[in-house]
């Protein structure tokens, strides 16, 4: 029973550890990520310094700031294990090493849209048609983390951009409306088994007459857990086009 009991208590002990490590997303990082790792120093006045073991500065890692301070700020770039080591150093010439391992994963963290199927203006088939019309468009986004065991939330900034006399109003996602003419941020966006997706809906008026299109630009997306950008930025451009009605006369007779 005792045996038991200690192994139940190692664990318990380990769950813990595992808890404590995947919490800190600095020592589980992925590419392109961000992260800034610190100690106290028994003396600002010592010499501080930051190194990484392996790898070079500006290759496989960025140390942006602090290479000297207590707080060191890196940007992660290349998959693999790194050795993080800060040394203080006294005036007496004696020094104290602390390291961690920093084990860095390939990004899968993907943000992409692409153009909805060009639709018909929203008089389409209506009895004498004329002027201007409104019809309501919709652009999908979609999230992919290629794990399903990581879903985070996340964040995309966009622009909306109406072509030619074209005007834009009410755009709203998942039922709130945005304010403004942009850009637009959306945060806190959530997945479920490694996907995601939101829908952006807005009114575009213009002559029922004339070709409509809008223009969706994703200019920034970042997932929330690890702070980490899109793995490759490409697919953030989207244009949903309304087709114009036939310009057909009113009837006339002899």
């Amino acid at each position: 029973m005792k045996k038991i009991f200690t192994y139940l208590i190692a664990a318990v002990a380990f769950m813990l550890v595992s808890t404590v490590v995947m919490a800190q997303g600095g020592l589980t990082p992925l590419v392109g990520s961000t992260h800034d790792y610190t100690v106290t120093a028994e003396s600002t006045g010592n010499t501080l310094a930051w190194s990484v073991v392996e790898g070079n500065d500006g290759t496989e890692y960025d140390i942006n700031s602090g290479a000297a301070s207590e707080t060191v700020n890196i940007t992660w770039n290349t998959a693999g294990t790194y050795t993080l080591q800060f040394r203080e150093t006294n005036g007496s010439s004696c020094i104290t090493l602390r390291q961690a391992t920093v084990v860095v994963s390939a990004n899968t963290f993907d943000v992409s849209t692409s153009n909805p199927s060009a639709t018909c203006n929203a008089k389409d088939g209506t009895v004498n048609p004329s002027g201007d019309a409104t019809t309501s468009i919709t652009f999908t986004v979609n999230m992919t983390t290629a794990n399903a065991s990581w879903s985070p939330n996340w964040e995309i900034d966009f622009t909306l951009t109406p072509a030619g006399t074209a005007t834009i109003a009410n755009v709203t996602v998942s039922g709130g409306t945005l304010t403004g003419t942009g850009p637009y941020n959306l945060t806190a966006l959530t997945s479920t088994s490694g996907i995601g997706s939101v829908t952006i809906t807005m009114d575009v008026t213009g002559d029922a007459f004339a070709v409509q299109s809008v223009a969706l630009a994703i200019t920034a997306a970042i997932e929330l857990d690890y702070n980490t950008p899109d793995v490759d930025s490409d697919d953030w451009d989207a244009t949903q086009t309304i087709n114009a009605l036939p310009n057909t006369s009113s009837i006339t007779t002899d």
